[in-house]
């Protein structure tokens, strides 16, 4: 999607297809776990595949990316039948109570839902963490959640609700509950990578300041002398902050644009192949202007809240317009 193109995509295609659609060995590193159960039911059931709530969302938005390729490959039925599939994150999202939640075979949601379990059927998370694990259709699931206002709620909600755990399946607390619980921002925990999107969802929803917010206040009190956010594992927290801080984070890495933050230097140049540059700008920037109320490209205004990744590669001038309160 970011015009990568340096390998057989044909047969990478084809590869990301079989794994997809037949059973594999997930025990040894390849095909996903329940994959009968998912092409048959839509999800994968509670009671036959631990971390099934996880399994789903993974696959359904692993239904969109392969979608993309092969689109771009020009097979037009196989990616109808794999953005279908993609919308499967839909068969356990339960509108009584706004969560991703666990579903048995015969259909019932399985229960006790307890909103704070660690664990199956999630992942090093809660309902909490894994509420918003549809990346690449994120509109979506805000209408199904009642619409922005109702979207925007609950994000404040959870940077808000006390950081309570309950360590589930796991039987004791881990590292990751312990980080959640030390800093004050409610069930937002930033030391795993399920939450990295979350703080750019306000953009979506219609609120950037909220984005812009929350980014910043991240970026100032969690990656300091004092502070650190959780382990590094595999560079996700640095790239979190770095993205960040130029301005602009991928809500959706299946999809070739970014959504605009909140810059944190005045200026930041990134040198690109072939001696091309993009240039970030911030103007009045400083500690207390975290807030947006301009951004021009190559000079002219962005409305939207959005950047493309082929903007930036090509090299282009991004100037924000920075003030203390928001718009």
């Amino acid at each position: 999607m970011k015009g990568i193109r340096a390998f057989d995509l044909a047969a990478a295609y084809a590869s990301l297809k079989k794994h997809a659609t037949q059973p594999g060995d997930p025990a040894r590193g390849y095909g996903r776990r329940g994959i009968e159960d998912y092409l048959h039911f839509g999800y994968v059931p509670a009671e036959r595949v631990q971390q099934s709530v996880a399994e789903t969302t993974d696959a359904a938005y692993g239904d969109f990316c392969i979608a993309q390729v092969a689109q771009a490959l020009g097979k037009s039925e196989d990616a109808a039948i794999f953005l279908k599939r993609s919308q499967n994150w839909r068969n356990l999202f339960d509108p009584g109570t706004g969560f991703l939640r666990g579903k048995l075979s015969s259909g019932v949601w399985q229960e006790p839902f307890d909103q704070f379990a660690w664990g199956s059927p999630y992942v090093e998370g809660s309902a909490w963490q894994h509420r918003w694990d549809v990346p690449h259709d994120i509109q979506g699931l805000v209408d199904a959640m009642g619409g922005n206002d109702h979207a925007i709620a609950a994000l404040e909600k959870m940077l808000a609700v006390s950081p309570v755990f309950h360590v589930g399946v796991y039987g004791q607390e881990i590292h990751e509950m312990s980080e959640m619980a030390a800093v004050n921002f409610g069930q937002y925990a930033h030391s795993n990578q399920p939450v990295h999107h979350l703080l750019y969802i306000f953009a979506v929803a219609g609120r950037p300041d909220r984005t812009q917010y929350w980014a910043r206040r991240i970026m100032t009190e969690l990656y300091s002398p004092q502070d650190f956010p959780g382990d590094e594992d595999t560079g996700s927290m640095a790239a979190w902050f770095l993205l960040s801080a130029m301005g602009f984070y991928p809500l959706c890495p299946g999809k070739a644009e970014y959504v605009t933050g909140s810059p944190l230097f005045e200026r930041i140049t990134l040198n690109l192949p072939g001696g091309r540059q993009t240039v970030i700008e911030a103007g009045g920037q400083n500690a207390a202007a975290v807030y947006v109320s301009a951004l021009l490209v190559d000079g002219k205004p962005r409305t939207t809240s959005t950047i493309t990744h082929d903007e930036i590669v090509r090299g282009a001038r991004l100037t924000f317009s920075m003030r203390n309160q928001p718009l």
